[in-house]
């Protein structure tokens, strides 16, 4: 008996010794205190009162400051990855072209993985830098001079704005002759991206839309409007675009063939002597083909 009773007290004992090894240690993180609300100081590059959206680099840096923060997340909003760091200070590129809102939104997170989130939304513009064959073809890297090529089949045309072709209408050879278009004369400088337009006082195109030579016309139609209305003028010109589109750009009321309002051509085919190129306006795409001369 006293054997026995001396093995159940053994056994007592090892149990209560493995109960005490099986126990977990508490884990203490101390204070937990949720980070406050990320504030965001957003810079973007080489912005000023005359360039409010940037200086076209497309650039920003970012300063989150959140108290009792250890990491942060920064989604930048436009479709590439998160950044996480340590530090609260970033910087960012974007990749679009052109003048694009996005939305910035970004995680502060503390003590045992609780967070907080802030999002902001910026304005920002990206130039387009374009192929320099692109440029040396419309200014010749100095001054260069084009005229709606009258003597081609679909010199002018329009089409759905989804054809690259002028499906429903092609102009015929000097179909337009007369109308005050064949002989203006389109003067692309590379300096300062120079455009004159030089009309001989007369200009073809849209009644409706040629209002913003004439705010006087009425009514809608083919229309050349003449006289002092439709003097020549200089502005300048850009290009936009991106890895595989061209466009040709105008400050005010810059254009190429019939005036549609619209100031803004993207390039379907160009050589060192002849383009094609198209604009979207009701009630689809125009279309006009141009040619260098001397």
């Amino acid at each position: 008996m006293i054997t026995l009773s001396r093995s159940i007290h053994f056994l007592f004992l090892a149990a209560l010794l493995m109960l005490g090894s099986c126990r977990k240690t508490d884990q203490k993180f101390g204070d937990i205190s949720t980070p406050a609300k990320p504030a965001l100081s957003i810079t973007i590059v080489g912005k000023e009162a005359t360039h409010p959206d940037g200086d076209g680099s497309g650039k920003i840096t970012l300063v989150v400051n959140s108290g009792n923060a250890f990491n942060y997340r920064v989604d930048f909003g436009d479709g590439t990855s998160p950044q996480m760091s340590t530090s609260n200070t970033f910087a960012h590129g974007y990749p679009h072209i052109g003048t694009k809102q996005f939305t910035i939104t970004v995680i502060a997170s503390g003590k045992a993985g609780v967070s907080s989130t802030t999002s902001e939304t910026i304005t920002i513009y990206r130039a387009f830098t374009p192929n320099p064959e692109l440029v040396t073809m419309l200014t010749g890297n100095g001054t260069k001079k084009w005229r709606v090529d009258k003597d081609a089949p679909g010199h002018l045309g329009v089409s759905a704005g989804d054809v690259f072709f002028p499906a429903w209408w092609a102009a015929g050879p000097n179909e337009k002759n007369g109308l005050g278009i064949y002989d203006d004369v389109y003067t692309f400088n590379s300096t300062n991206n120079q455009f004159t337009h030089t009309t001989n006082n007369d200009i073809f195109g849209k009644k409706e839309y040629l209002v913003d030579f004439d705010p006087t016309l009425t009514g809608s139609d083919d229309y050349t409007l003449k006289g002092p209305a439709a003097a020549s003028y200089t502005e300048t010109f850009g290009y936009d675009g991106d890895a595989n589109t061209e466009y040709i750009t105008f400050s005010k009321k810059g254009h190429l063939g019939m005036y549609l309002g619209v100031h803004k051509y993207q390039v379907l085919e160009r050589s060192d002597t002849r383009m094609s190129l198209r604009c979207l306006q009701a009630p689809g795409a125009w279309y006009v083909k141009i040619i260098a001369i001397p």
